[in-house]
C-alpha cells in the first residue's frame, strides 16, 4: 500500500448531502471578522480534505471512511484540479477583492469564506440555510497527491524539509484531538499563547531578518542533453544549495556558504529593483507566444520566490529570456534578468 493510501486511510474526509438545502451565494465574510489572506500562501498549493465541522459549536459532524478521497490543487495560473474518489476535474479559481473569499466550484458551492489559512492548514466555510459549516484541509507535498505533472511543468521547491507521511498523519491526528478537547483545555491554551507571544517578542529583538531566495526552471527542454531539474535556494544563514539534473549527466548537487552579509546584500539588491511590486504572473499576450509554448524545444517556466522579513513574493514567467531565434515572447520587467544573473553568479562562484 502506497504512502498516499496510508495517509488517506487514517485522515478523515467528509462532505455534506446537500439534497434540497438552499445554498447561500457569496456572502459578506468581513461580518465574521475574517481578515484578508496572503495570496502567496495559496498559489501553487495542494490540499487534502480531512473533515467537516459545525462552525458555531466547533464539533465534527461528518467523518468519512476509506472510500472517500478528496484533494484540491490551486495552481499559479488561477486554474485548479480536484481529485474525488479516483476522478479528476478542473476549473478556475480566484479571490474576491478583499482577499477573504475563494471562488471555485465543488458540490454546488462556488464562494467559500477563508476562515483560516496557515502554511500547513486551510479552513473553508460555507452556509446551508444560514448555518455555517467548515471544511478542513491539510497541505500535502507532491509525492502524497494524486495529480500528474506535465514534462515541462515546474518542479516543486521545498525550501524547508519536506513533510513526511508520518508527520502528515500525526498533524491530522493532533488537529482532530485538539478540536475534541478544546473546551477542557481552553484556559491552558490561553496561558500557552501568552507565553509564546512573550517568547516571540523577546526573540524578535535578536533574531536576524528572515531571508529566503529560490529560483527554479527557465530555459528550454530539449537539445542533445535535456535538463530535468534546475533550481537554486539561498537561506537566511547564507547557505546556498543548487541542484541540476540532465538526461546524460544525472543529478549534480552543490552546497556552499556565501555568508549572511552577502545574502543581505543580495536581498537589498532584489528589493531595490522593485521585486515586491512585480506581478505574480507574466504570461503570453500574443498568438505567436502561445504557439511557442508547444513548439520544440519546449520552454520551461521560470519561478522565483523571495522572502524578506514578513514580506514574501512569488513571480512566474511562462517563457523566460530569448529562444534559439533570439526572440523574447513575454514582456516582463528587464530588472528580473539582472536579479537572476546576480543569483546565478553567486551559485557559480563567478
Amino acid at each position: 500500500m502506497s504512502g498516499s493510501r496510508i495517509v488517506t486511510t487514517i485522515i478523515i474526509l467528509s462532505y455534506l448531502i446537500l439534497g434540497s438545502f438552499r445554498l447561500s451565494a457569496q456572502s459578506d465574510s468581513t461580518s465574521r471578522g475574517y481578515p484578508p489572506i496572503d495570496e502567496n500562501l495559496i498559489i501553487e498549493s495542494k490540499w487534502l480534505y480531512t473533515y467537516t465541522a459545525h462552525s458555531p459549536s466547533n464539533s465534527i459532524i461528518h467523518k468519512a471512511d476509506e472510500s472517500y478521497e478528496y484533494y484540491l490543487y490551486l495552481k499559479f495560473d488561477n486554474t485548479y484540479e480536484h481529485y474525488l474518489n479516483g476522478n479528476i476535474s478542473n476549473g478556475g479559481w480566484l479571490l474576491n477583492e478583499t482577499k477573504n473569499e475563494l471562488y471555485y466550484s465543488f458540490r454546488q458551492i462556488r464562494w467559500w469564506k477563508i476562515a483560516e489559512l496557515k502554511k500547513e492548514t486551510l479552513v473553508l466555510e460555507f452556509e446551508v440555510d444560514g448555518v455555517p459549516y467548515q471544511y478542513h484541509f491539510v497541505r500535502v507535498v507532491t509525492d502524497n497527491a494524486p495529480f500528474r505533472k506535465a514534462k515541462n511543468e515546474l518542479p516543486d521547491i521545498e525550501v524547508n524539509a519536506e513533510i513526511t507521511t508520518e508527520q502528515l498523519v500525526e498533524a491530522a491526528r493532533d488537529q482532530l484531538t485538539a478540536k475534541q478537547r478544546k473546551q477542557e483545555e481552553k484556559k491552558e491554551k490561553r496561558r500557552a499563547r501568552e507565553e509564546k507571544r512573550d517568547e516571540r517578542i523577546n526573540s524578535l529583538a535578536v533574531k536576524p531578518t528572515t531571508i529566503e531566495i529560490a529560483v527554479t526552471g527557465g530555459g528550454y527542454y530539449g537539445g542533445p542533453d535535456p535538463v530535468i531539474k534546475d533550481f537554486t535556494v539561498i537561506k537566511s544563514d547564507g547557505r546556498l544549495v543548487k541542484e541540476f539534473e540532465s538526461i546524460s549527466r544525472g543529478l549534480i548537487k552543490t552546497k556552499k556558504d556565501i555568508g549572511r552579509e552577502e545574502t543581505e546584500k543580495l536581498a537589498e539588491f532584489i528589493t531595490s529593483k522593485g521585486f515586491f511590486d512585480y506581478k505574480n504572473l507574466y504570461d503570453c499576450q500574443t498568438v505567436d507566444c502561445n504557439k511557442r509554448k508547444t513548439a520544440k524545444p519546449t520552454p520551461i517556466p521560470l519561478r522565483i520566490s523571495f522572502t524578506y522579513g514578513n514580506r514574501r513574493k512569488v513571480v512566474t514567467v511562462s517563457i523566460w529570456g530569448l529562444d534559439d531565434k533570439k526572440i523574447q515572447y513575454v514582456n516582463y520587467p528587464p530588472d528580473l534578468d539582472v536579479i537572476i544573473e546576480g543569483i546565478q553568479r553567486l551559485a557559480s562562484g563567478i
